[in-house]
Order: structure tokens, then sequence, then C-alpha cells
């Protein structure tokens, strides 16, 4: 008595994957609505000015010898409207940012979830209450230098995590500076701030046109199509 029987293997759960082109515009919607949590700190960096330029006022209406608590409260209200000019250019930071991580996403092959730009988001959204509260303390300018060293820290580790390679944070980290650097200089020049970010903006785009100008935008990506990384076919076997 001879029995026939053919092994098939379990099923594997199937992974959607989507097209680039689609890809790249579902990371632009996470930069639009990442900039929504921002109104809250703007709401707070307008409550906390408030208060210390209503304190500055009753205190040069009282005692006019308190010249230091009233330069203190200057100086702070000057922090305070720093940290709102540089909220304007949150898009612009998120955008750049959610930019980089998507140009390694289709140069590397690596898939990186929502979710993990959602985590850059919030890593740079942390960076402005950072930025914030140790404003108040050591003034704005050591205020930029250690919250944004902090978050380019972060950012740049999460990159060498996110596509398990120390060549790609290295270039995260040098990517990242140069935007920090970049928004830290329209802070400070007011003039010429709107040429230096639409020349910045343009360079930007170019170079991200340029690294993916191979790309076939209607393939999807996934993890069979990862390059070093191959399916195996299912195997059989007869019983005999």
């Amino acid at each position: 008595m001879s029995d026939f029987s053919m092994f098939q293997p379990s099923p594997q759960p199937r992974i959607k994957s989507r097209s680039m082109g689609v890809k790249l515009i579902v990371v632009c919607g996470l930069a639009l609505l990442m900039t929504i949590p921002t109104l809250f700190v703007g709401s707070l960096v307008d409550e906390r000015s408030r208060v210390v330029e209503s304190a500055a006022q009753q205190t040069n209406a009282g005692a006019g010898g308190q010249q230091f608590i009233l330069g203190s409260s200057i100086k702070a209200v000057d922090s305070y409207r720093s940290v709102t000019r540089s909220l304007k250019y949150v898009l612009l930071f998120l955008g750049l940012v959610f930019l980089t991580y998507f140009v390694f996403e289709a140069t590397t092959g690596k898939r990186v979830h929502p979710a993990q730009y959602v985590l850059v988001g919030a890593a740079q959204i942390i960076f402005y209450l950072l930025l914030l509260s140790l404003s108040e303390k050591i003034g704005f300018d050591f205020a930029y230098l250690l919250a944004g060293g902090a978050t380019v820290a972060l950012l740049s580790a999460n990159a060498g995590w996110v596509f398990a390679s120390r060549l790609q944070g290295f270039r995260a980290l040098a990517t990242f500076s140069l935007l920090y650097v970049l928004i830290y200089m329209l802070l400070r020049l007011e003039d010429d701030a709107l040429l230096v970010g639409a020349i910045a903006s343009f360079l930007a785009v170019a170079a991200a046109m340029y690294l993916t100008r191979k790309i076939d935008w209607y393939s999807s990506l996934s993890p069979a199509e990862t390059p070093g990384q191959q399916v195996a076919p299912p195997v059989q076997s007869n019983t005999v």
C-alpha cells in the first residue's frame, strides 16, 4: 500500500507594497501632518512671552533701578521671538529631513515604515520644546547649539539603525548638520533669509532629483526586491 502526499509550505503573510511614487506622496503628507503639533509649541511660546513682557512692564513702571531684571526680561523676550521665527521654518525642517530619509530608502532599497517617519517628526517637534526651555535658561544661541546637536545626533543614529549601515548614519549626520546650520543662518540673516532659504530649497530638490534619477517610480519596493535578498522557491517533496 503506497501513500502519495505532497508537502505544501505554510502560507506566508502577504505584505502589501506600494509604488515609490505613492510612497513619496505619503511622506509629503506626513510632513504636512507633523506641522500640526508645532501649533501647540507656538501657542506655548506666545503665552510665556506675554508673561515675561507683562512682568517687564510692571518692573519698568515700578522701581527704575532694577535694570538687571529689566535687561533679563528683554533678553528672554528676544529668545522667544527667535523661537517663534524658527517655527516658521518647521515645514522646511520636516520636509528636508523626510526627503533625506526617503532618498536613503530609495537608493538603498531598505523599506521604511511610515511610523518611523512619524518618530523622526516627533524628534524634530521635541527639538522645539528643548529650544524653548533651554533658551529661557542659557539664551537662544547656546540653546540652539545644544538642542540642535542632540537632535542631529539622534536622527543620524536613527538613520544608522533603520538602514543598518554606519555609512548612512554618517551621511545623515553630514546632511542634518548642514540643515540645522542653514536654519540658524536663516534666523540670523533677516534681510536675506527668503533668498537664502529659496536657494537652499532649490538645491535640495535638485539633489533629490539627481540621486533618484534611475528609480522606476512605478515599481514597488517589497522585501523580495531588496538588494542582496532572494526569495527561495517553495520546496516540494514526494513520499511513497
